[in-house]
Protein backbone atom coordinates (compact mmCIF):
# COMPACT_ATOMS: atom_id res chain seq x y z
CA UNK A 1 0.00 0.00 0.00
CA UNK A 2 3.09 2.01 0.96
CA UNK A 3 4.83 1.47 -2.46
CA UNK A 4 1.63 2.17 -4.43
CA UNK A 5 1.07 5.70 -2.32
CA UNK A 6 4.33 6.63 -3.43
CA UNK A 7 3.50 5.78 -6.96
CA UNK A 8 0.19 7.87 -6.79
CA UNK A 9 2.21 10.38 -4.99
CA UNK A 10 5.15 10.48 -7.61
CA UNK A 11 2.40 10.43 -10.46
CA UNK A 12 1.30 13.69 -8.74
CA UNK A 13 4.24 15.03 -8.73
CA UNK A 14 4.77 15.15 -11.82
CA UNK A 15 1.45 16.21 -12.97
CA UNK A 16 1.74 19.40 -10.92
CA UNK A 17 5.86 19.31 -12.23
CA UNK A 18 4.12 19.30 -16.06
CA UNK A 19 1.36 22.30 -14.82
CA UNK A 20 4.06 24.34 -13.57
CA UNK A 21 5.97 24.07 -16.81
CA UNK A 22 2.92 24.49 -18.85
CA UNK A 23 2.15 27.86 -17.07
CA UNK A 24 5.59 29.22 -17.23
CA UNK A 25 5.55 28.47 -21.29
CA UNK A 26 2.13 30.38 -20.69
CA UNK A 27 3.79 33.28 -19.23
CA UNK A 28 6.66 33.26 -21.39
CA UNK A 29 4.87 35.33 -23.83
CA UNK A 30 4.81 38.16 -21.17
CA UNK A 31 8.49 38.54 -21.73
CA UNK A 32 8.27 41.15 -24.50
CA UNK A 33 6.19 43.46 -22.09
CA UNK A 34 10.05 44.15 -20.95
CA UNK A 35 10.54 47.24 -23.56
CA UNK A 36 7.11 48.85 -21.51
CA UNK A 37 9.60 50.92 -19.22
CA UNK A 38 10.68 52.41 -22.67
CA UNK A 39 8.31 54.86 -22.15
CA UNK A 40 9.89 56.88 -19.68
CA UNK A 41 12.62 57.35 -22.06
CA UNK A 42 10.10 58.97 -24.62
CA UNK A 43 8.84 61.19 -21.88
CA UNK A 44 12.14 63.43 -22.86
CA UNK A 45 11.15 65.01 -26.16
CA UNK A 46 7.59 65.61 -24.70
CA UNK A 47 8.78 67.31 -21.92
CA UNK A 48 11.15 68.97 -24.63
CA UNK A 49 8.17 70.10 -26.37
CA UNK A 50 5.92 70.88 -23.68
CA UNK A 51 9.02 73.78 -22.79
CA UNK A 52 9.71 74.77 -26.39
CA UNK A 53 5.59 75.82 -26.67
CA UNK A 54 6.03 77.57 -23.41
CA UNK A 55 9.27 79.56 -24.54
CA UNK A 56 8.87 83.19 -25.45
CA UNK A 57 7.22 83.90 -29.16
CA UNK A 58 9.72 85.38 -31.54
CA UNK A 59 10.26 88.89 -31.27
CA UNK A 60 8.96 91.51 -33.59
CA UNK A 61 11.37 93.86 -34.06
CA UNK A 62 8.63 96.20 -35.71
CA UNK A 63 6.28 95.82 -32.73
CA UNK A 64 5.80 99.61 -31.33
CA UNK A 65 5.89 98.34 -28.02
CA UNK A 66 9.39 96.70 -28.12
CA UNK A 67 12.22 99.24 -27.13
CA UNK A 68 14.90 98.51 -29.11
CA UNK A 69 17.00 100.87 -27.68
CA UNK A 70 17.00 98.84 -24.36
CA UNK A 71 17.61 95.69 -25.64
CA UNK A 72 20.80 97.41 -27.32
CA UNK A 73 21.65 98.79 -23.84
CA UNK A 74 22.06 95.11 -23.19
CA UNK A 75 24.10 94.06 -25.60
CA UNK A 76 26.29 97.20 -25.05
CA UNK A 77 26.92 95.75 -21.47
CA UNK A 78 27.56 92.49 -22.79
CA UNK A 79 30.42 93.18 -25.20
CA UNK A 80 31.93 95.55 -22.52
CA UNK A 81 32.16 92.02 -20.32
CA UNK A 82 32.62 89.81 -22.51
CA UNK A 83 35.49 87.38 -21.45
CA UNK A 84 35.49 88.80 -18.06
CA UNK A 85 34.80 87.96 -14.45
CA UNK A 86 33.17 89.69 -11.69
CA UNK A 87 35.22 89.55 -7.97
CA UNK A 88 35.35 86.28 -6.31
CA UNK A 89 32.38 85.68 -4.19
CA UNK A 90 30.43 88.37 -5.60
CA UNK A 91 26.67 88.91 -4.66
CA UNK A 92 23.89 91.16 -5.97
CA UNK A 93 20.80 92.15 -4.31
CA UNK A 94 17.17 94.08 -6.09
CA UNK A 95 14.92 95.26 -3.49
CA UNK A 96 11.41 96.21 -4.30
CA UNK A 97 8.80 99.23 -2.32
CA UNK A 98 6.41 96.18 -1.82
CA UNK A 99 4.95 93.04 -2.88
CA UNK A 100 2.60 94.22 -5.19
CA UNK A 101 2.05 91.69 -8.54
CA UNK A 102 3.52 94.50 -10.67
CA UNK A 103 6.89 93.34 -9.25
CA UNK A 104 6.69 89.94 -10.68
CA UNK A 105 8.01 91.54 -14.54
CA UNK A 106 11.06 92.36 -12.69
CA UNK A 107 11.70 89.87 -10.97
CA UNK A 108 11.23 88.42 -14.50
CA UNK A 109 14.45 89.76 -15.91
CA UNK A 110 16.05 89.63 -12.54
CA UNK A 111 16.30 86.37 -12.97
CA UNK A 112 16.83 86.49 -16.82
CA UNK A 113 19.88 88.15 -16.03
CA UNK A 114 21.17 86.11 -13.07
CA UNK A 115 20.60 83.06 -15.58
CA UNK A 116 22.61 85.00 -18.36
CA UNK A 117 25.40 86.06 -16.47
CA UNK A 118 25.94 83.02 -14.05
CA UNK A 119 25.61 84.91 -10.64
CA UNK A 120 23.42 85.41 -7.86
CA UNK A 121 20.87 88.00 -7.46
CA UNK A 122 18.89 87.92 -4.37
CA UNK A 123 15.34 89.06 -5.04
CA UNK A 124 13.46 91.11 -1.84
CA UNK A 125 10.80 92.86 -0.40
CA UNK A 126 9.50 94.55 2.80
CA UNK A 127 6.38 92.93 3.82
CA UNK A 128 5.74 94.89 7.26
CA UNK A 129 2.94 96.97 8.42
CA UNK A 130 5.83 99.73 8.13
CA UNK A 131 6.96 99.29 4.67
CA UNK A 132 9.69 101.70 5.21
CA UNK A 133 11.52 101.01 8.28
CA UNK A 134 11.51 97.66 7.04
CA UNK A 135 13.04 98.79 3.72
CA UNK A 136 15.85 100.68 5.65
CA UNK A 137 16.66 97.94 7.67
CA UNK A 138 16.53 95.25 4.91
CA UNK A 139 19.47 98.24 3.04
CA UNK A 140 20.91 98.22 6.55
CA UNK A 141 21.34 93.97 6.13
CA UNK A 142 22.62 93.75 2.80
CA UNK A 143 25.41 96.81 3.28
CA UNK A 144 26.21 94.78 6.45
CA UNK A 145 26.65 91.42 4.34
CA UNK A 146 29.00 93.05 1.74
CA UNK A 147 27.40 92.59 -0.78
CA UNK A 148 28.59 93.49 -4.58
CA UNK A 149 25.58 95.50 -5.58
CA UNK A 150 21.98 96.59 -4.41
CA UNK A 151 19.54 98.12 -6.64
CA UNK A 152 16.02 98.91 -4.68
CA UNK A 153 13.10 101.34 -5.19
CA UNK A 154 13.08 104.13 -2.89
CA UNK A 155 10.35 104.26 -0.84
CA UNK A 156 11.15 108.01 0.90
CA UNK A 157 13.36 109.90 -1.31
CA UNK A 158 15.58 111.31 1.80
CA UNK A 159 15.36 108.41 4.01
CA UNK A 160 18.27 106.13 2.66
CA UNK A 161 20.85 108.24 1.64
CA UNK A 162 22.67 107.86 4.92
CA UNK A 163 22.48 104.02 4.38
CA UNK A 164 23.94 104.52 0.46
CA UNK A 165 26.55 106.66 2.00
CA UNK A 166 27.91 103.76 3.89
CA UNK A 167 27.16 101.60 1.26
CA UNK A 168 29.39 103.57 -1.24
CA UNK A 169 32.42 104.03 1.01
CA UNK A 170 32.61 100.43 1.47
CA UNK A 171 32.74 99.76 -2.22
CA UNK A 172 29.26 99.15 -2.56
CA UNK A 173 27.39 99.69 -6.42
CA UNK A 174 24.06 101.53 -5.24
CA UNK A 175 21.51 101.99 -8.00
CA UNK A 176 17.80 102.65 -7.93
CA UNK A 177 15.09 101.82 -10.07
CA UNK A 178 11.43 102.71 -10.38
CA UNK A 179 11.36 105.36 -7.79
CA UNK A 180 14.49 107.15 -6.88
CA UNK A 181 16.82 108.22 -3.84
CA UNK A 182 17.19 111.94 -5.33
CA UNK A 183 19.92 113.89 -3.86
CA UNK A 184 21.76 110.74 -2.40
CA UNK A 185 25.10 108.87 -3.66
CA UNK A 186 23.57 106.20 -5.33
CA UNK A 187 24.93 105.51 -8.83
CA UNK A 188 22.18 105.85 -11.26
CA UNK A 189 18.41 105.78 -11.66
CA UNK A 190 16.86 102.75 -14.21
CA UNK A 191 13.25 103.74 -15.17
CA UNK A 192 11.17 106.15 -16.93
CA UNK A 193 10.85 109.87 -16.41
CA UNK A 194 7.94 110.00 -13.87
CA UNK A 195 7.37 113.15 -14.57
CA UNK A 196 7.45 112.34 -18.55
CA UNK A 197 4.64 109.83 -17.69
CA UNK A 198 2.16 111.72 -15.59
CA UNK A 199 2.30 114.05 -18.57
CA UNK A 200 1.37 110.76 -20.69
CA UNK A 201 -0.81 110.23 -18.30
CA UNK A 202 -2.45 113.87 -18.36
CA UNK A 203 -2.60 113.91 -21.94
CA UNK A 204 -4.66 110.83 -22.09
CA UNK A 205 -6.84 111.84 -19.72
CA UNK A 206 -7.42 115.12 -22.05
CA UNK A 207 -8.30 112.81 -24.97
CA UNK A 208 -10.35 110.47 -23.14
CA UNK A 209 -11.92 112.35 -20.54
CA UNK A 210 -11.93 115.87 -22.05
CA UNK A 211 -13.84 117.97 -18.93
CA UNK A 212 -14.76 117.75 -15.46
CA UNK A 213 -13.31 116.49 -12.28
CA UNK A 214 -10.90 113.24 -11.88
CA UNK A 215 -9.94 111.82 -8.86
CA UNK A 216 -6.13 110.60 -8.29
CA UNK A 217 -5.50 107.92 -6.48
CA UNK A 218 -1.80 106.74 -5.07
CA UNK A 219 0.12 104.65 -2.78
CA UNK A 220 3.08 107.04 -1.10
CA UNK A 221 3.26 110.71 -0.74
CA UNK A 222 6.52 110.45 0.16
CA UNK A 223 7.86 108.53 -3.12
CA UNK A 224 9.82 110.36 -5.76
CA UNK A 225 7.98 108.31 -8.56
CA UNK A 226 4.68 109.53 -7.11
CA UNK A 227 5.24 113.34 -6.65
CA UNK A 228 6.64 113.57 -10.41
CA UNK A 229 3.87 111.58 -11.66
CA UNK A 230 1.48 113.65 -9.94
CA UNK A 231 3.50 117.00 -11.05
CA UNK A 232 3.35 115.65 -14.73
CA UNK A 233 -0.52 115.55 -14.51
CA UNK A 234 -0.97 118.58 -12.75
CA UNK A 235 0.83 120.55 -15.40
CA UNK A 236 -0.53 118.81 -18.66
CA UNK A 237 -4.23 119.88 -16.78
CA UNK A 238 -3.53 123.30 -15.65
CA UNK A 239 -5.43 125.61 -17.85
CA UNK A 240 -7.73 122.94 -19.34
CA UNK A 241 -11.46 122.26 -18.57
CA UNK A 242 -10.08 119.10 -16.70
CA UNK A 243 -9.07 118.99 -12.86
CA UNK A 244 -7.45 116.66 -10.38
CA UNK A 245 -9.44 117.69 -7.54
CA UNK A 246 -7.49 115.65 -4.83
CA UNK A 247 -5.01 112.74 -4.88
CA UNK A 248 -5.97 109.67 -2.31
CA UNK A 249 -3.43 107.81 -0.47
CA UNK A 250 -3.54 104.32 0.43
CA UNK A 251 -0.20 103.53 1.92
CA UNK A 252 0.15 100.92 -0.82
CA UNK A 253 -3.22 98.59 0.47
CA UNK A 254 -5.37 97.77 -2.12
CA UNK A 255 -8.30 97.63 0.40
CA UNK A 256 -8.06 101.14 1.08
CA UNK A 257 -8.00 102.02 -2.74
CA UNK A 258 -11.03 100.47 -3.28
CA UNK A 259 -12.60 102.40 -0.29
CA UNK A 260 -10.95 105.77 -1.94
CA UNK A 261 -12.54 105.11 -4.73
CA UNK A 262 -16.19 104.63 -3.25
CA UNK A 263 -15.80 107.67 -1.64
CA UNK A 264 -15.13 109.88 -4.31
CA UNK A 265 -17.94 108.58 -6.43
CA UNK A 266 -19.84 109.30 -3.19
CA UNK A 267 -18.74 112.48 -2.42
CA UNK A 268 -18.26 114.09 -6.30
CA UNK A 269 -21.59 112.77 -7.83
CA UNK A 270 -22.25 113.54 -11.18
CA UNK A 271 -19.26 116.44 -10.71
CA UNK A 272 -16.71 113.15 -11.32
CA UNK A 273 -15.77 112.58 -14.86
CA UNK A 274 -13.05 109.60 -13.46
CA UNK A 275 -9.81 108.78 -11.92
CA UNK A 276 -6.13 108.69 -12.72
CA UNK A 277 -4.69 105.85 -11.01
CA UNK A 278 -0.70 105.94 -10.32
CA UNK A 279 0.09 102.87 -8.26
CA UNK A 280 -0.55 99.60 -10.04
CA UNK A 281 -3.32 97.95 -8.30
CA UNK A 282 -5.30 101.58 -7.60
CA UNK A 283 -6.56 100.76 -12.24
CA UNK A 284 -8.18 97.61 -10.67
CA UNK A 285 -9.69 99.06 -7.43
CA UNK A 286 -10.85 102.12 -9.60
CA UNK A 287 -12.25 99.42 -12.17
CA UNK A 288 -14.27 97.56 -9.19
CA UNK A 289 -15.75 101.00 -7.39
CA UNK A 290 -16.80 101.96 -11.12
CA UNK A 291 -18.12 98.93 -11.80
CA UNK A 292 -20.31 98.43 -8.66
CA UNK A 293 -21.88 102.15 -9.17
CA UNK A 294 -23.26 100.59 -12.47
CA UNK A 295 -21.23 103.98 -13.99
CA UNK A 296 -19.08 102.13 -16.95
CA UNK A 297 -18.26 104.28 -19.90
CA UNK A 298 -19.77 107.34 -17.53
CA UNK A 299 -16.52 107.23 -15.20
CA UNK A 300 -13.81 107.02 -17.12
CA UNK A 301 -9.95 105.79 -15.89
CA UNK A 302 -6.57 106.20 -16.71
CA UNK A 303 -4.55 103.90 -14.94
CA UNK A 304 -0.64 103.27 -14.42
CA UNK A 305 0.57 99.99 -15.28
CA UNK A 306 -0.78 97.26 -17.24
CA UNK A 307 -1.21 94.02 -14.68
CA UNK A 308 -3.83 91.14 -15.62
CA UNK A 309 -6.30 92.48 -13.88
CA UNK A 310 -5.89 95.94 -15.43
CA UNK A 311 -5.42 94.63 -18.68
CA UNK A 312 -9.22 92.81 -18.01
CA UNK A 313 -10.47 96.15 -17.43
CA UNK A 314 -9.10 97.52 -20.32
CA UNK A 315 -10.62 94.98 -22.66
CA UNK A 316 -14.14 95.32 -20.53
CA UNK A 317 -14.08 99.31 -21.25
CA UNK A 318 -13.86 100.11 -18.03
CA UNK A 319 -10.43 101.60 -18.10
CA UNK A 320 -9.94 103.58 -21.63
CA UNK A 321 -5.67 104.01 -21.24
CA UNK A 322 -3.19 102.03 -19.27
CA UNK A 323 0.38 104.73 -19.13
CA UNK A 324 2.96 101.30 -19.42
CA UNK A 325 6.30 101.10 -17.20
CA UNK A 326 8.99 98.73 -18.82
CA UNK A 327 9.29 96.90 -15.55
CA UNK A 328 10.80 93.78 -16.89
CA UNK A 329 13.71 95.91 -17.73
CA UNK A 330 13.61 97.39 -14.27
CA UNK A 331 15.71 94.02 -13.26
CA UNK A 332 17.11 93.10 -16.13
CA UNK A 333 19.04 96.14 -17.03
CA UNK A 334 19.84 96.38 -12.76
CA UNK A 335 21.71 92.74 -12.70
CA UNK A 336 23.65 93.66 -15.98
CA UNK A 337 24.78 97.43 -14.70
CA UNK A 338 25.43 95.94 -11.39
CA UNK A 339 27.48 92.94 -12.89
CA UNK A 340 29.56 95.57 -15.26
CA UNK A 341 30.01 97.68 -12.43
CA UNK A 342 31.56 95.49 -10.31
CA UNK A 343 33.82 94.00 -13.18
CA UNK A 344 34.73 97.23 -15.26
CA UNK A 345 34.18 100.00 -13.21
CA UNK A 346 31.37 102.29 -12.73
CA UNK A 347 33.01 105.43 -14.56
CA UNK A 348 33.24 103.04 -17.58
CA UNK A 349 29.91 101.60 -17.15
CA UNK A 350 28.68 104.85 -17.73
CA UNK A 351 30.27 105.75 -20.32
CA UNK A 352 29.31 102.68 -21.93
CA UNK A 353 25.78 103.29 -21.19
CA UNK A 354 26.16 106.96 -22.45
CA UNK A 355 23.87 106.59 -25.75
CA UNK A 356 21.17 105.68 -23.55
CA UNK A 357 21.39 108.00 -20.27
CA UNK A 358 19.41 110.94 -20.09
CA UNK A 359 21.52 114.52 -19.05
CA UNK A 360 19.78 115.41 -15.79
CA UNK A 361 21.29 118.84 -15.79
CA UNK A 362 23.00 119.56 -12.78
CA UNK A 363 23.05 115.62 -11.31
CA UNK A 364 24.54 114.66 -15.00
CA UNK A 365 23.61 111.61 -16.78
CA UNK A 366 22.64 109.17 -14.27
CA UNK A 367 19.02 107.71 -15.50
CA UNK A 368 18.74 105.12 -18.02
CA UNK A 369 15.31 106.16 -19.41
CA UNK A 370 13.49 103.02 -19.28
CA UNK A 371 10.39 105.27 -21.41
CA UNK A 372 6.42 105.00 -21.54
CA UNK A 373 3.91 102.57 -23.09
CA UNK A 374 0.45 104.18 -23.60
CA UNK A 375 -1.98 101.40 -24.24
CA UNK A 376 -5.48 101.55 -25.01
CA UNK A 377 -7.92 98.80 -26.03
CA UNK A 378 -7.19 98.94 -29.62
CA UNK A 379 -3.24 98.79 -29.42
CA UNK A 380 -3.82 96.09 -26.44
CA UNK A 381 -3.16 92.89 -28.97
CA UNK A 382 0.03 93.95 -30.38
CA UNK A 383 1.04 95.32 -26.47
CA UNK A 384 0.27 91.47 -25.54
CA UNK A 385 2.63 90.10 -28.23
CA UNK A 386 5.27 92.27 -27.29
CA UNK A 387 5.33 90.83 -23.35
CA UNK A 388 4.89 87.41 -25.18
CA UNK A 389 7.94 87.78 -26.65
CA UNK A 390 10.16 88.20 -23.46
CA UNK A 391 7.93 85.39 -21.65
CA UNK A 392 5.64 87.85 -19.39
CA UNK A 393 1.96 88.49 -19.18
CA UNK A 394 1.91 91.92 -17.54
CA UNK A 395 3.87 94.72 -16.51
Amino acid sequence: MLYKNSILTGKLCSILLLIVLLASCAAAPAAPEAPAAEPEATEAPAAEAAAEAAEPAPADENNPYRPNSLFEAIDALKAATDGQSPPDGAKYAYMTNNTSPFWTAAQAGVEAASDELSVPIAFQSPTGSDLLSQQLSMLETLVNDGYTGITFSSIDRQAPASIIKRAVDQGIHVLNMDSDATGSERAMYIGMSDYDAGRAAGEAALDIIGSGKVVGLVGFATAQNAQDRIAGVNDVLAGTDLEMVEVLLDDVKPEVALSNAQTAIQKYGDELAGFITFYSYDGPAACQAVKQADKIGVLKVVAFDAEPETQACTEEGVIQAMIGQRVFFYGYLSGYVMYAMSIIGEEETMNVLDPYLDDLGDEGKIRLNTGVDVIRAETLDQYKEYLSSIGIVSQ
